[in-house]
């Protein structure tokens, strides 16, 4: 009752106000008539609607403004138009008229406007509008950024031949309407804010609250399939713990038909994630890296989903604290994962070739995991438009446009080859470093084979330069294309600064193979030698405490400048010439993989002491187990927990989204990988194990 007085009252206290539009500064009085006249003209069903709540509602204000007392508010005038009313106070406004709290995202009423009645539907709508603030003189207004940090509005790099106008630019304005429902198609919105504004504002998407959320057909087959296979692992295991129960077990062991039934056992493969024991050869560090560096990037990209909010400032000024830098520069976390992955990969060659030298490298492993990968993208088609409620229609991350690319193009991904599609393109954002790494692991037998050849077999001269070659070719590939490419595009050292806050281009470099060839290789290397000092082919001394502190130190000194050299560059106190960047982009590279394989030795040969006895726990075997599940889930994790808001993110600090948005997104993320992995990613694992 309140809050529709409060909405009668609006146009009395507005036509009460002297007002002449005369007083106007030229401005804004020109766009503004412009505007009228364009609008008065224009007649769709979309503009129709429009005029007729803003006939209504001036009717009201000027019937309002004759009233001498409460009574007269019954009025029909007045009345007729209350839903009018409700869809300018479902308006969206700044969060907060002080500078330090000004944002691009102005977000409205959603309940209100969603649940008027009038002669036609609302939709609460967000208008998704790139602004050229460089054509823009703040000066002439009065509006000074002194105290913005930088001094100005940042930039966002659309990079070369990409048009401006993109729907997944962090630096457009999303300002929320309540829209007649015809209005979500309507064209005519767009050209007539182009036309105001000069070109200066372009129109990327009108972006809808989508109330019904009618599912597609495709919805309905794909959770068929999933209950179907659930009904699969219930059968499994109750035929397995019957089977278990009255000792049948090894009398079905052997039965292709019973293996298969039982690989979707929910018993055994929980039995198989959760179990503590380990080979004694296991490099059993690793569960835990794998646990902090998936932390590290959940919490990279919560940061990322918390800024698109109502006060996105707020991330600039952390920057201003030295230690945020440890959660805003999270990029070395992506080179950890391709680091282990290239260790395990040559680990496991090379420990099978000291066993069987016949042994034959065959890159298989992606069948295992292409079952797991693919079905979640699935899931992700049929159930992200389910959710796309009011954060989804606010955000930057437009979750209907990834839709969109996953079903024109989810042949890319079934191929691995989508990292090379342009990001506003791509299928699922984080699926670029599973092509990456797949790439890397077909491309690994080059470098496997040529570390065999050049350091196991020693008699052949010609075999032993041509592999070494081979390793050099791929570090210098690497080298050579991150100094070309940051040269050629001009590519920042980092995607985000206080001076730019997105660059398109930085996937050239950020997404491609060659540029986390150097990571995965020094991953081939570790993992050479580690066998070969466990086998004993190399041998190595107990070093002594003075170079073990040594060890230590380098490596931490080195982590620790990759991580916090950019300090000031992230600030925008710093500009970074070519040559600098290109430094940063190959050291950081060699520099963290370096310090984490140190990191790995120590912990594989006894020379990390409590370090040790922490990282190698068995409470991180489960979770190392269930990394891969969790890392393909975390980012439809975060749109479902962001999704349960009827606001867009408040960002408050760097601490409150690390315990409001990473943490619950870490445990529901490592839930639902549970659930993956004991019903897709271990079951077509055996299945795959059991057809070769």
């Amino acid at each position: 009752m309140k809050l529709l007085c409060i909405c009668l009252l609006l146009p009395l206290a507005a036509a009460q106000l002297p007002f002449n539009i005369f007083d106007i500064p030229p401005a804004l009085r020109n766009p503004l008539v412009l505007t009228a006249m364009e609008v008065a003209k224009t007649d769709t069903q979309c503009f129709r609607d429009i005029k007729s709540a803003f006939n209504q509602l001036l009717l009201a204000g000027l019937t309002a403004q004759k009233c001498k007392s409460l009574e007269c508010l019954k009025d029909e005038k007045i009345t007729n138009a209350t839903y009018a009313m409700k869809m300018l106070a479902s308006t969206g406004r700044p969060h907060s008229l002080y500078m330090d709290e000004m944002s691009v995202t102005f977000a409205g009423d959603p309940k209100l406007c969603m649940n008027i009645e009038g002669p036609f539907e609302t939709n609460y709508c967000y208008l998704h509008v790139n602004v050229d603030w460089s054509r823009i003189d703040f000066a002439s207004y009065g509006i000074s950024f002194d105290n913005l940090p930088g001094g100005k509005i940042p930039d966002f790099d659309f990079g070369q031949g990409h048009d401006r106008c993109s729907p997944i630019a962090t630096t457009n304005v999303k300002m929320a309407l309540c829209l007649p429902g015809s209005c979500e198609k309507d064209t005519d919105i767009g050209r007539i804010l182009h036309k105001i504004t000069n070109g200066t504002a372009h129109l990327c998407e009108i972006n809808c609250v989508d109330t019904k959320n009618e599912p597609t057909s495709f919805f309905y087959l794909f959770n068929v399939f999933l209950i179907g296979l659930l009904l699969i692992a219930v059968t499994a295991s109750i035929l397995d713990y019957i089977a278990t129960r009255k000792g049948m077990e090894a009398e079905l062991k052997g039965r292709t038909e019973w293996r298969l039934l039982t690989s979707f056992s929910v018993l055994r493969n929980t039995s198989d994630i959760f179990s503590i024991r380990t080979s004694g050869d296991s490099i059993a560090c690793l569960d835990a890296i794998r646990l902090i560096t998936f932390t590290w990037v959940v919490n990279g990209h919560a940061v990322m989903f918390s800024a698109d909010g109502d006060n996105g400032l707020q991330l600039m000024r952390e920057t201003d604290y030295f230690f945020s830098d440890i959660l805003l520069n999270a990029y070395p976390s992506v080179d950890t994962f391709f680091l282990v992955s290239g260790l395990l990969v040559s680990y496991v060659f090379f420990k099978r070739v000291h066993s069987n030298p016949e042994y034959v490298y065959a890159p298989m492993n992606w069948i295992i995991l292409t079952p797991s990968y693919m079905l979640f993208i699935a899931l992700y088609v049929a159930w992200t438009p389910q959710m796309h409620g009011i954060w989804a229609a606010g955000t930057a991350f437009n979750t209907t446009r990834f839709v969109e690319n996953c079903e024109n193009s989810w042949w890319m991904n079934a191929l691995y080859l989508n990292n090379f599609q342009e990001v506003d393109q791509i299928c699922y954002p984080i699926s670029w470093f599973l092509c990456v790494d797949t790439q890397l692991y077909w491309a690994a037998p080059l470098f496997l084979l040529a570390i065999y050849y050049s350091c196991m077999l020693l008699t052949n001269t010609y075999l032993h330069n041509s592999s070494r070659n081979n390793v050099m070719s791929g570090v210098l590939l690497s080298i050579g294309s991150t100094v070309f490419l940051t040269a050629y595009y001009d590519l920042p050292a980092l995607a985000f600064t206080v001076a730019t806050t997105g660059d398109f281009n930085f996937t050239k470099l950020y997404m491609k193979p060659w540029a986390r060839c150097i990571p995965y290789l020094v991953g081939i290397i570790s993992g050479y030698l580690i066998v070969q000092v466990r086998k004993q082919t190399i041998k190595i001394r107990q070093p002594k405490m003075w170079e073990l502190a040594v060890g230590w130190l380098l490596s931490t000194i080195v982590a620790l400048t990759v991580i916090f050299s950019v300090y000031d560059y992230l600030r925008g106190q710093s500009e970074w010439s070519v040559a600098v960047r290109s430094f940063y982009g190959v050291f950081s590279r060699i520099g963290w993989s370096a310090a984490v394989a140190w990191v790995v030795f120590a912990c594989t040969f006894n020379w990390a002491g409590p370090v040790k006895s922490l990282l190698e726990h068995p409470l991180w075997y489960p979770l190392g187990r269930l990394s891969y599940c969790a890392f393909l889930a975390h980012w439809f994790t975060l749109q479902i927990i962001l999704s349960g808001s009827d606001r867009p993110p408040h960002f408050v600090s760097l601490l409150h989204t690390c315990l409001t948005v990473t943490v619950p997104v870490v445990f529901l993320s490592y839930a639902i990988a549970y659930f993956w992995s004991c019903l897709v990613e271990i079951p077509f694992g055996k299945i795959e194990g059991i057809a070769i």
